[in-house]
């Protein structure tokens, strides 16, 4: 496929973002999505400092920084209420990130709905959109996208998308969670919902969350890709593999080992 560019998520590679660039550039990699990190570490990536080693880093070995994930919507609810603790940590969070992904010339922001940020309630949609509608307007400002990761249905994600109402909002897919978290067909979730899908998805495998390489698990990874290439997808495709954590480090003495296969899996898929 012409026009794709193969990267991975920082968190995911060996060491969970340590050397993360330097890292990419030696198994040939072309960007990075960067995680924001805790409210218990103050956002490291959001301080100045931070992110000039950062650009150094990127201008040294030629790593494109593809999205900002604001992982820690794992533990804070992006719909917390107003009036709570939470929902000054999430606003905070919100303005720091368009502002770090402006530093760091990133042209996504990419925001996980699972877990804590997980929409179970019409409440919560509401919440999430109101939230959506100012992180589009104010990315918007410095041409910055949004999308959002999440496990909704077809007919839920056009809802919320309908909602957020913003030319700036997308799907942010991944070749797996449907599949592992609520035994969906993949593929029918990009056939309803690849005009909302933005140029950046993540790929992973395993009977378990991650548990093995590219094409091993029941996800339907090579499907995924044939689909893809079928209709032309160009953008990124990050590894979101867990090299170094079990299970999948139990099939190789090195994490690298195991990174460098899901590479060439993933190069020969799309040829």
């Amino acid at each position: 496929m012409k026009d794709i560019k193969i990267g991975a998520c920082d968190w995911a590679l060996p060491g969970s973002g340590l050397y993360a660039t330097q890292i990419a550039a030696s198994v040939g990699l072309e960007a990075l999505s960067l995680k924001i990190g805790l409210y218990e570490n103050d956002y490291p990536i959001t301080h100045p400092e931070m992110q000039q080693i950062y650009l150094g880093e990127q201008q040294k070995y030629g790593i494109e920084y593809c999205a900002i994930a604001l992982n820690d919507f794992d533990n804070i609810p992006m719909h917390a209420r107003e009036g709570t603790k939470e929902h000054d940590i999430v606003w905070d969070l919100l303005e720091r990130a368009v502002e770090t992904a402006h530093a760091l010339h990133v042209p996504m922001i990419q925001v996980p709905g699972f877990a804590a940020s997980e929409v179970k309630t019409e409440e919560d949609m509401e919440h999430s959109a109101k939230a959506f509608r100012w992180l589009c307007d104010t990315a918007g400002e410095y041409g910055i996208s949004v999308a959002g990761e999440n496990l909704m249905t077809v007919s839920e994600f056009t809802k919320m998308h309908e909602m957020v109402g913003r030319k700036n909002f997308y799907l942010y897919f991944d070749s797996q969670n449907y599949n592992v978290f609520r035994g969906y067909d993949e593929r029918k979730i990009l056939q309803g919902l690849y005009p909302k899908m933005c140029n950046q998805l993540h790929v992973k495998d395993g009977t378990e969350m991650s548990g093995g390489l590219l094409g091993s698990g029941p996800s339907g990874f090579h499907e995924t890709i044939d689909w893809l290439k079928a209709h032309g997808y160009t953008g990124y495709i990050l590894l979101e593999n867990y090299y170094d954590q079990l299970p999948l480090r139990l099939q190789a003495e090195n994490p690298y080992d195991l990174l460098r296969e899901d590479i060439r899996i993933l190069r020969q898929a799309l040829q």
